[in-house]
């Protein structure tokens, strides 16, 4: 188990950027809807309106997953059937992908009065 860990710190399965990224949209979708029904609370004169706009947010996770993550994770799938890249390398990149979805909820928890903010903002603005 201690060896199994440590291996996950090697170099060559995933870049941080696109475990931060992945952090990034788990946390955009995570806190989407609940920021929705949420901007209700401040502003109840947009309450109705709010409830509808969680794809504000949910749109952005959903740009962020299919221009960088996909793309990745789909490159690396290749590079293991064609041989260029390990399997360890691959399980190694999905446990990291795995733990940044645990980090992106976690992180959701902060986004949740901001995101909220914003879809309020904008149901004044329609």
């Amino acid at each position: 188990m201690p060896r199994n860990v440590r291996g996950l710190r090697d170099s060559g399965s995933v870049s941080a950027s696109v475990t931060l990224l992945n952090v990034g949209a788990v946390a955009l979708w995570t806190v989407g809807v609940f920021a929705s029904l949420y901007a209700g609370v401040p502003d109840p004169e947009v309450r109705v309106t709010s409830s509808t706009l969680s794809s504000i947010i949910n749109g952005g996770a959903t740009v962020m997953m299919a221009v960088f993550i996909d793309p990745h994770m789909s490159g690396m799938t290749d590079d293991v059937v064609e041989g260029r890249v390990s399997d360890t390398q691959f399980r190694r990149a999905v446990v990291w992908l795995v733990g940044s979805r645990l980090a992106g909820t976690l992180l959701a928890q902060l986004l949740l009065v901001p995101s909220a903010t914003l879809i309020v903002w904008v149901a004044k603005v329609l």
